[in-house]
């Protein structure tokens, strides 16, 4: 190529060159790509075991990660956060107001915020108050017991008119069992299942200021933490049952008339039946907490007080444990409000104990939180007994399977003769179940139905995460009864005390309908080895395997539950779609 006066031109024979070289390039390129590709070397499947182990992993990790997200998103999304409530810019608030304190100078106004309705965004049922300064009030009205969720309508069901219609010709309504919470599901009634009220609050890093609660809290917790000269006032239209109150200082809990949990009067408004503290589990936890006092009131007179300080109280470092971790409960014990040191799990008792309500914890632990006095009475009770029954029954010993030695069953229709030196020892012999009284066993089952009937009512009103909570609350005080062991995971021979294999089910189908498949399997599983005819629980195992995508898996515990209930259709469904899906594997 010819440049001026027949000289080359280099630089257009440069830029040809390199134009070519990139094609070229490109083209070995595509042919690489090609026979990779080919190969099956192109990066869509492992080139090797390890490989393929290295994704996997990354997979799952991922998979972890978005279930996380998704379960805090889901957490804080039913989480109403109130901050800076008595700020001087709040004034002009419609549920703000300014009141005289009587006896007072009309120039020192107490700044007053009522936390109503119209300050909990839809479908917020968790309240927390934090990041506030007085001096002011807080009042958490009544109003804020008329937070509701009101059951859906029925897709193919109008009316219950028209649902017992359908009953009568025999045909479409699903078929209902004994406990199951779906009995009363949506998509089995045509709605009116309401559930009232918060289901906890909480009240973090507020400081010089008064609260009064005057509404229901579903699950009787209130929970204190970082606060710094603050009352609380518990009224009577609180349900109140647990206070757990943590590096705190200058603290005051004042029940006015407040309810026991045991004692709420299904009338609101009117007197309980039963106080604030007249019940054992009636209690308020504290850890780090200077100079706590609990007062509670009748009739606007004081009946109980008592001041407690962790330091004053004994509370001391022990290895990498601060003193402000250790734990008090301050509770009513013959008539005056006592404050003792709570039990660790591990100590040389043994006896797992919690702090929350209900007897559960995070881990899962299902006994009652204890004190020292209340081990030694335990303990004692149970020695006086296994004394008079081994006077009776000749020394004769019973072992449990792990050879430990186990009181005697003594029926309450078989009568002792008496003794005029047993120091009335035959008053403490009563039906017992391995050291267990009827008596105790009768509360726990008690409690164990008012929790259970709530979590169905928010599993019928579509609260199902609220469900879970519940359910799990009953799971956790039906673990104190002694008729079970959880180690193992062999089939049950005995009698359970309290049907746990309903609650089971229930949770799972509860944890269906929130999508965590692998903790609805998890209960399943255990409620079809508790009670392997209950049919809910079987079916429940396979839906959970069927929604992991696990259909070869699901069609062994889908095909038993049709062995127990031929005729039921749903199953069937469930088992055919199963069998499909396998197929188109």
């Amino acid at each position: 190529m010819s440049g001026t006066a027949g000289r080359t031109n280099y630089s257009e024979w440069n830029s040809k060159t390199n134009a070519l070289l990139s094609q070229l390039e490109a083209e070995e390129e595509a042919e690489r790509t090609e026979a990779q590709s080919a190969l099956g070397n192109d990066g869509k499947y492992a080139a090797s075991h390890a490989e393929a182990t290295e994704r996997t992993k990354q997979e799952d990790v991922s998979k972890v990660k978005k279930v996380l997200d998704n379960h805090k998103a889901r957490e804080l999304g039913v989480v109403q956060v109130l901050h800076s409530l008595l700020d001087a810019k709040d004034s002009d608030n419609d549920n703000d107001c300014d009141t005289m304190e009587e006896g007072k100078n009309t120039s020192e106004n107490v700044h007053t915020r009522f936390i109503t309705c119209q300050d909990v965004s839809a479908g917020k049922r968790v309240l927390n108050i934090s990041d506030t300064k007085g001096p002011g009030k807080i009042i958490l009205t009544q109003d804020l017991t008329n937070l509701q969720s009101q059951m859906g309508k029925d897709n193919t069901t109008t009316s219950s008119s028209n649902n017992n219609d359908i009953k009568g010709k025999g045909g479409l309504s699903p078929k209902s069992y004994p406990g199951d919470v779906e009995n009363s599901a949506p998509d089995h009634v045509t709605g009116g299942g309401i559930i009232n009220g918060l289901i906890k609050v909480s009240i973090s890093n507020v400081h010089d200021c008064t609260l009064s609660l005057n509404c229901k809290v579903i699950t009787g917790l209130l929970e204190i933490s970082h606060c710094s000269n603050v009352t609380v006032i518990l009224n009577k239209d609180s349900t109140i049952v647990t206070v757990q109150a943590d590096l705190c200082q200058n603290l005051t809990l004042e029940f006015h008339d407040a309810p026991s949990g045991k004692g709420i009067s299904p009338i609101p408004g009117r007197n309980p039946l039963k106080y604030w503290g007249e019940d054992k589990d009636d209690r308020i936890f504290h850890a780090g907490v200077e100079n706590l006092v609990v007062k509670s009131l009748r009739d606007g007179y004081v009946d109980h007080e008592t001041k407690a300080d962790f330091r004053e109280n004994g509370a001391k470092a022990v290895g990498n444990a601060s003193a402000e971790e250790v734990q008090f409960v301050t509770s009513v014990v013959e008539g005056e409000l006592i404050t003792e040191r709570v039990l660790r799990q591990g100590t040389a008792t043994g006896t797992s104990i919690t702090g929350a309500l209900g007897g559960g914890d995070e881990s899962g632990g299902g006994a009652r939180a204890m004190t020292a006095r209340e081990m030694k009475e335990v303990q004692n009770r149970k020695e006086q007994i296994r004394k008079s029954v081994d006077e009776r029954l000749g020394g004769i010993k019973i072992l449990d399977k792990d050879g430990k030695e186990v009181p005697k069953v003594v029926k309450s229709d078989e009568k002792i003769a008496s003794d005029d030196n047993n120091n009335g020892v035959d008053d403490a012999i009563e039906e017992l179940y391995a050291g267990m009284s009827a008596a105790d066993i009768d509360t726990i089952i008690n409690d164990c139905d008012a929790q259970k009937s709530k979590g169905n009512e928010a599993f019928s009103a579509g609260e199902y995460g609220q469900a879970v909570l519940l359910y799990t609350l009953t799971l956790d005080r039906a673990a104190e009864l002694p008729d079970l062991a959880d180690n193992n995971n062999a089939p049950v021979t005995g009698k359970q005390l309290y049907p746990r294999h309903m609650v089971l089910s229930n949770r799972s189908a509860a944890f269906l309908k929130l999508g965590h498949h692998d903790k609805a399997l998890a209960d399943g599983t255990e409620a079809a080895r508790l009670e392997p005819a209950y049919v809910k629980g079987v079916f429940r195992k396979g839906l959970a395997l069927h929604a992991m995508g696990k259909y070869s898996e699901a069609i062994t515990p889908l095909a038993a539950a049709l062995k127990i209930e031929p005729k039921n259709k749903q199953i069937k469904q469930a088992l055919q779609f199963a069998e499909v899906r396998m197929q188109q594997e």
